[in-house]
């Protein structure tokens, strides 16, 4: 995956965390390592035109990677092991709350 991006109603919810899960676990068979650099990539936004809020942000972003069980590296690059089993105790953890998002998604569309 080269940049994934989710649409503004969508963001907020916790899904980039439960789909890049998903994506990761599926491309990784045969991987050594999993690197990324994690931080935002649609600069069409103009709400983070103050540095504070761009940092928080993607101090957001590092830290969503960092449940997934990327590790800082160097240069803003996270490495996760696929010998680690911290995706996969996560992988269900984020599936939970998939599929609770969709149970409240449902009863508030009622």
């Amino acid at each position: 995956m080269d940049r994934v991006t989710l649409e503004p109603p969508w963001r907020g919810h916790g899904l980039a965390a439960v789909l890049a899960c998903e994506a990761i676990t599926r491309l990784m068979a045969g991987c050594r390592a999993v690197a990324c650099s994690p931080g935002i990539t649609d600069l069409s936004s103009q709400r983070l035109t103050d540095k504070a809020e761009w940092d928080r942000v993607n101090a957001r972003i590092a830290h969503g990677w960092e449940r997934l069980g990327f590790r800082p590296y160097r240069d803003n690059v996270y490495l996760l092991s696929p010998a680690s089993q911290d995706l996969e105790e996560q992988r269900g953890a984020l599936r939970r709350h998939l599929a609770d998002l969709g149970a409240s998604w449902r009863t508030d569309a009622s």
